[in-house]
């Protein structure tokens, strides 16, 4: 039993179902095709359709992840475990990384990091995943 990596994963799952839930609630729904764009590929309505579609699968990857750590810290063994806890700990970089580096782009500025609480639990969930893997 690896408790970082069992953290790590109950961390990223529980974030799937606050960005899964709290997300379509609260920013998908309320987008109103009105003030979306055209692109290429359609109409605001197909802008809309793109960033729902976007939205979940990123709620799915995090589940994927949190999944992966939670199995890997708990049900797997030896290099298996390792292998998986390795993997799902360089995806959980990633998103932090995202999380983290697109908005101080944007904004020229680290404010960003403290008006929204995942940048702080994408962090702390790669951390524990990189201890609980090596």
């Amino acid at each position: 039993m690896n408790v970082a990596l069992i953290l790590a994963g109950s961390l990223a799952i529980l974030g799937a179902a606050i960005h899964g839930v709290g997300g379509e609630v609260l920013i998908v729904r309320k987008l109103s095709p009105g003030t979306l764009p055209s692109t290429r590929f359609g109409g605001p309505g197909a802008t809309k359709s793109m960033l729902h579609v976007t939205w979940h699968m990123t709620t799915v990857a995090f589940l994927t992840v949190g999944s992966a750590l939670l199995l890997s810290g708990s049900v797997l063994h030896g290099d298996s475990a390792r292998g998986i806890g390795l993997l799902a700990a360089g995806a959980s970089s990633g998103f932090a990384a995202l999380a983290v580096g697109l908005p101080a782009a944007h904004t020229h500025s680290a404010r960003s990091l403290f008006r929204h609480p995942a940048p702080a639990v994408l962090i702390l969930t790669a951390a524990l995943a990189w201890w609980g893997a090596l």
